[in-house]
């Protein structure tokens, strides 16, 4: 609703604007000469290409960020994987040490523990 109504307002003032600035102008680009167009048609054309070339580099930014964000998003399931492994294979070592100091029969007292 917000936007059909900062459309409608946009529209009005510039329907007011174009009743305001008919006068006749001419466009040159390159060698190229397009004569007697009103003014608010030049603004409105200048207006409608800016809009294009900006929502043209938004999504170009969008996307790259897309792209961007879902390769972190792989990394971190590399790296939460390879955690996981590292974290098993501390265990699984810490078992094995376990057993082999019950097996020579040394004392598992631990001076740093609380």
């Amino acid at each position: 609703m917000v936007v059909f109504l900062l459309v409608l307002l946009f529209g009005l003032v510039f329907a007011y604007f174009a009743t305001q600035n008919t006068t006749l102008t001419s466009i040159v680009i390159g060698p190229y000469l397009i004569a007697d167009l009103p003014l608010y048609l030049v603004v409105l054309g200048a207006l409608v290409l800016g809009a294009a070339v900006s929502g043209l580099l938004y999504s170009l930014h969008t996307l790259t960020s897309s792209l961007e964000l879902n390769d972190k998003k792989k990394q971190i399931k590399a790296l939460k994987n390879e955690l996981a492994e590292i974290t098993r294979a501390t265990h699984k070592l810490e078992l094995q040490n376990t057993k082999l100091k019950t097996k020579l029969g040394e004392d598992d007292f631990d001076e740093d523990s609380i």
